[in-house]
C-alpha cells in the first residue's frame, strides 16, 4: 500500500515529467512553426494552414520525444529531492532505495500506458489530417494507392490513350505490383465512363502493366478476349508504397488487423510491426529510464555541482538513442525480429543503469 511519502514522490516526479514536457513542447512547436513555414515557401500557403499543419503534426512530435521527456523530468525530480534535502529524510525514515524509486517507475509506466491506449488514437487522427493537408498544399500530389478489406485500388492514368482509370486487385503480391481477379474502369478527362477490362493477372512493369487473360469491355462496341495485353500506366512501384498509411496514423487498436491485412495482400508489415512493438515497450523503457536517471545522480550531495552529472546524461542519452536507432534500422530491414528491436531497448537501459549504479556503490563505499 502507499503511505503519504509514497503519494510526495509521485507528486513530485508528476510535476517534474509535466514541466519537462512543457518546456520540450513550446520548443517543439515554435520549432516545427518555422519548419512548416521553410517548407511552403513560394507555395502560397496561407497562414492558417500553416498553423493548422502544425498543430495536427505536433502530438507526434510530442509522442517521439515521450522518452527524452520522462528521463530529464526524472533527473529533475531527483535532482530536486536532493538539492531540498528531501532524499536524506526520505532514507532517513527507512526508505530504502528501491522504495524511492519504485512510484516514480510506476507513475511512468502508467504515463506509457495512458498513452498508447489513450492519446495514440488521438495521435493518429491528428496524424492522418497533417498526412492529408501535407498532400494537399506541399507535396500537391495525389495519393495512388487504397487498400479496403476487399482489396487494393489503384488511381493512375494512361497517357497513350489520354484515360485515367482505377484499377482493383482483390488479391496482390510483391508489394502490390502482382494484382490477381483484377478489374479495370477507364473514365476520360470529363470523368465520362469509357470501358472496362477484367483479367486474370497483372504485373506492374517500367511504364505498364502487363495483363493476362483479360476481357475487354468498351462503353460502345462489343466485348473481346485477349491473352496478354500491355497496358501504360503513370504508377511506379514506389508510388504504391507512398501512398499507403503510415503507422503512426493507425491507432494500437488497429495495427494488429492492420498488419493481418496488409500480409494476407501480399505487403511487407515490417514497418506496421516495429511500431506496433515500440508502442508496446514503450512503458517498459520509460519505466527504466527512471532507474538509469537515479544511477546517475544517487552519488550527490546537496551542495554537489550537478554540471557532471547533466553532461554525463546528455551522453548517456545520445548513446541510448545511437543504439535505438540501430536496433530500430536492423528490425526495419528484418535482420532481427521486430519485437526483438523494441524491448532490447528497456533491457539495455537497464543493464546500463546497473552499471552506473553499482559503480557508484563501489565509489561510495571506496572500493574503487
Amino acid at each position: 500500500m502507499f503511505n503519504k511519502i509514497n503519494f510526495y514522490i509521485l507528486r513530485k516526479f508528476s510535476y517534474s515529467f509535466f514541466f519537462t514536457l512543457l518546456i520540450l513542447s513550446s520548443i517543439l512547436f515554435i520549432g516545427d512553426f518555422v519548419e512548416q513555414f521553410r517548407k511552403t515557401t513560394a507555395k502560397d500557403v496561407p497562414v492558417n494552414i500553416i498553423l493548422k499543419l502544425t498543430l495536427f503534426n505536433f502530438p507526434s512530435l510530442i509522442s517521439y520525444t515521450l522518452p527524452i521527456t520522462s528521463f530529464f523530468g526524472a533527473i529533475l525530480a531527483f535532482l530536486s529531492l536532493i538539492r531540498n534535502s528531501e532524499s536524506i529524510a526520505i532514507s532517513g525514515m527507512g526508505f530504502s532505495n528501491f522504495k524511492t524509486i519504485l512510484p516514480a517507475m510506476i507513475l511512468y509506466f502508467i504515463i506509457g500506458i495512458t498513452f498508447i491506449t489513450l492519446a495514440n488514437p488521438l495521435i493518429s487522427i491528428f496524424n492522418d489530417k497533417y498526412s492529408d493537408l501535407k498532400y494537399e498544399y506541399i507535396d500537391r500530389v495525389d495519393k495512388f494507392a487504397s487498400i479496403t478489406k476487399n482489396g487494393l485500388w489503384l488511381k493512375q492514368s494512361n497517357d497513350k490513350n489520354d484515360l485515367n482509370s482505377l484499377l482493383y486487385g482483390k488479391e496482390t503480391e510483391n508489394q502490390g505490383k502482382i494484382l490477381y481477379n483484377f478489374m479495370l474502369m477507364e473514365y476520360d478527362s470529363s470523368g465520362i465512363f469509357r470501358g472496362r477490362i477484367d483479367g486474370n493477372k497483372a504485373e506492374l512493369r517500367d511504364g505498364y502493366w502487363e495483363m493476362f487473360e483479360v476481357q475487354i469491355s468498351p462503353r460502345y462496341g462489343e466485348t473481346s478476349f485477349l491473352n496478354n495485353l500491355k497496358y501504360f500506366t503513370n504508377i511506379k512501384s514506389e508510388d504504391i508504397a507512398d501512398s499507403l498509411s503510415s503507422p503512426s496514423s493507425i491507432s494500437i487498436w488497429r495495427l494488429m488487423t492492420f498488419i493481418s491485412f496488409l500480409e494476407e495482400l501480399g505487403y511487407s508489415a515490417v514497418d506496421f510491426k516495429m511500431h506496433l512493438y515500440g508502442l508496446i515497450s514503450l512503458p517498459f523503457f520509460i519505466s527504466s529510464l527512471v532507474f538509469l536517471a537515479f544511477s546517475l545522480v544517487q552519488g550527490l550531495k546537496q551542495n554537489d555541482k550537478i554540471s557532471k552529472t547533466i553532461i554525463n546524461s546528455l551522453i548517456i542519452i545520445f548513446f541510448l538513442y545511437f543504439i535505438s536507432n540501430l536496433l530500430n534500422a536492423l528490425g526495419s530491414t528484418e535482420q532481427i525480429h521486430p519485437f526483438i528491436a523494441n524491448f532490447s531497448m528497456p533491457i539495455i537501459t537497464l543493464l546500463v543503469a546497473t552499471i552506473f549504479f553499482q559503480y557508484s556503490e563501489l565509489k561510495r563505499k571506496k572500493i574503487i
